[in-house]
């Protein structure tokens, strides 16, 4: 049977792809994609939700739109920064509108009707998944297992202290991780930064791949602009794309090795406020995936978006 899996987004254009690659594989069952506020306010994300979908055929899978900022943010708080890239993805506009229930409501109603537990990938902004289990702590039951695209394990060198997912809301972040759910995993940057796609892999998209893929090409290459700056990539042509390498985890888990950890969120007024601390320690309660197998994450992603 496929795996139930809902998708908790700040769409932007990795977590678009990340969409395309749940909806391609066949081991996996989209069930709902739940949008939240992150690279962008959550009226966008959820209609680049919409967007990717109903580009990609699958009207069929709702999205529902949830939390537009921190679920309790001290008042010092800074307010965090939008991603730099525009706010609404380059997709054709939306066929099927955004389903009027929020996600919040929508995630305690799935988790408490669920006769088979369901896999939650959290690739933004805790905040939703946090708001869910203040209103019904059972939600973490009806979960097998959660998988959060976040923090950062690398202190002083070429990636930022503080990933943004985590540094939204680490609020929600601190309590997503206390609550008691039966397995996490945590993809952190300095995964993610290990297994990007190059500017030539994504002509081979663009050479063959299908509508879908040239659309995914074309998002990358607009990342591989943004990104080609940074120091955690000295000018190298490519880029991360975060949030699919997270999903693709979930088809073949033999792209990253997991090593049990202990990971503590930097919160309230602290200089260092959206921090993780990350120590692997054999008694750790979170699964860290490092070591991605860059080729094989590709190749998954090019055979997937080929597929749609």
């Amino acid at each position: 049977m496929p795996r139930r899996v809902v998708l908790d987004c700040d769409t932007g254009s990795d977590d678009a792809i990340a969409i395309m690659l749940a909806a391609a594989r066949p081991e996996l069952e989209l069930l709902a994609v739940t949008a939240v506020w992150g690279n962008h306010a959550v009226r966008h994300t959820a209609d680049n939700s919409r967007r990717t979908l109903d580009l990609i055929g699958r009207p069929d899978v709702p999205v529902h739109a949830g939390l537009g900022g921190p679920i309790d943010p001290p008042p010092a708080a800074e307010p965090a920064k939008a991603s730099p890239e525009r706010a609404t993805l380059p997709l054709p506009a939306a066929t099927t509108a955004v389903d009027p229930q929020h996600a919040i409501e929508w995630l305690v109603q799935a988790a408490r009707e669920a006769t088979d537990r369901f896999t939650l990938v959290a690739t933004g902004s805790l905040s939703n998944v946090a708001a869910a289990i203040r209103a019904d702590p059972e939600v973490v039951r009806a979960v097998d297992e959660l998988v959060v695209m976040g923090g950062v394990m690398e202190r002083g060198g070429a990636l930022p202290d503080v990933e943004t997912n985590i540094g939204n809301d680490p609020e929600a972040a601190e309590r997503v991780l206390a609550a008691g759910f039966e397995r996490v995993v945590l993809m952190p940057l300095d995964t993610t930064y290990r297994a990007t796609v190059s500017a030539e892999q994504c002509g081979e998209l663009q050479g063959g791949g299908g509508p879908a893929a040239a659309i995914a090409a074309d998002l990358i290459e607009q990342r591989i602009e943004r990104y080609r700056t940074l120091p955690a990539l000295a000018g190298r042509t490519a880029a991360p794309v975060h949030d699919a390498l997270t999903v693709a985890y979930l088809v073949d888990p033999t792209l990253v090795t997991l090593h049990p950890a202990v990971v503590t969120v930097h919160t309230g007024h602290s200089p260092t406020r959206g921090r993780t601390d990350i120590t692997l320690e054999p008694a750790g309660a979170v699964h860290l995936a490092l070591d991605p197998d860059a080729l094989r994450f590709f190749d998954l992603l090019r055979a997937s978006l080929e597929s749609l």
